[in-house]
């Protein structure tokens, strides 16, 4: 999509909210360590549905701007996630949205990353870490059934975010939270391929259930297994794909040049 038609897109609920949520950070001057008011207070505030809210705050949290718990939602931005969303997602932004082909490095780099993640989430996570995974499973969920690509992704993305929180290791929270930009475009680039495959999602779903179950069991090889399959599967699904287009273009090509001799 390109960048006028980016912006011109009509702003969701989701949008409006999380903006609100965010100017309401400001106008309070809340800072590092402070609470947001209530889920309820907010939904009321804001004339937002409790969904749209949540959803509004799954992706600041996401963003590494606040920490869900289940006492109170809480404002966060360390500095280490300025320092690598400054230094790691910037300047690399431009040339994954550029080049498609990016993706499949993406997908290295997050084979590593999350499969770390997700051993020391089966060995650290809180039960509260391990309702908010469950919970972002239930919204990527609603999102597909809506047919909602982009909230599908930005959900996607947010689920694997919520795993490297449950991992309680700040440095790797902080460096995925600065690729979320590359990671959900990654996502939504390899949402658009894989679907092409029929039974996609339930394989995917299937694939982030087998996470969560490991997770929540604490089997910290079998949740690093888990990770490393899932990102397996779309990488090695996404290359065949690329691979079968690639051929249909050398072919429909050499036709093409055949019927002009």
């Amino acid at each position: 999509m390109s960048p006028t038609a980016a912006s011109s897109a009509p702003e969701s609920v989701t949008d409006r909210v999380e903006r609100a949520v965010e100017a309401l950070i400001g106008e309070r001057g809340l800072a590092v360590g402070d609470r947001l008011p209530s889920e309820r207070a907010l939904s009321d505030m804001l004339g937002a549905s409790r969904n749209s809210l949540r959803e509004a705050l799954m992706r600041l949290a996401a963003h590494g701007r606040i920490i869900i718990r289940k006492g109170g939602n809480i404002i966060a931005e360390p500095a280490a996630a300025r320092w690598a969303n400054t230094t790691i997602n910037d300047p690399l932004t431009p040339f994954v949205a550029g080049n498609p082909g990016f993706g499949q490095d993406v997908l290295e780099v997050r084979r590593g990353l999350e499969g770390q993640a997700a051993f020391h989430a089966a060995l650290r996570a809180t039960p509260e870490d391990i309702d908010l995974v469950r919970r972002c499973v239930d919204t990527l969920a609603e999102a597909h059934d809506k047919g909602d690509a982009a909230a599908e992704s930005h959900a996607d993305a947010a689920f694997h975010l919520a795993i490297a929180d449950a991992s309680h290791n700040a440095v790797l929270r902080s460096v995925m939270s600065s690729m979320f930009g590359l990671l959900q475009s990654s996502i939504s680039e390899s949402l658009d391929k894989l679907y092409i495959v029929p039974r996609t999602f339930e394989r995917l779903s299937e694939q982030h259930q087998a996470l969560v179950d490991t997770i929540a069991a604490g089997d910290a090889d079998a949740a690093r297994l888990a990770s490393d399959t899932h990102i397996a599967f779309v990488a090695e699904t996404i290359r065949t794909i690329d691979e079968e287009r690639a051929r249909i273009e050398r072919a429909r090509a050499l036709r093409a040049t055949l019927s002009r001799t």
